[in-house]
């Protein structure tokens, strides 16, 4: 898949919004007040959104290599969602496609 030049800049700022911004907050308030953490996971209807989320990290990383939008595996693809926000994963494993493979011919001319 191509990108126009405004599409990448696009991607790129909104994968530093997601590691950055969002995950940034995250990290700010787990040194900040380390137990909101536990209070978020005790709430049950936190709890859902963040199975959920983690739900969507799995589907994603499997729909993102079955359709070949990106050369990351899927294990690359939920590590770089855990370590920086599915705003930062989905950018970035979609900067970095697949590789094209080289066009084969065939001819009907055997040796």
């Amino acid at each position: 898949m191509e990108y126009t030049r405004a599409e990448r800049f696009w991607l790129m700022v909104l994968a530093a919004v997601g590691l950055l911004g969002i995950n940034g907050t995250f990290l700010w308030s787990l040194y900040a007040r380390p137990g909101t953490v536990d209070a978020a996971l005790s709430n049950p209807l936190a709890l859902a959104f963040v199975i959920e989320a983690m739900l969507l990290v799995v589907i994603l990383a499997w729909l993102f290599r079955k359709f070949g939008l990106t050369r990351l595996g899927w294990g690359w693809f939920i590590a770089l969602s855990l370590v920086g926000s599915l705003a930062f994963a989905i950018p970035v494993a979609l900067l970095l496609p697949k590789p094209q493979r080289p066009a084969t011919t065939t001819s009907g001319d055997r040796p």
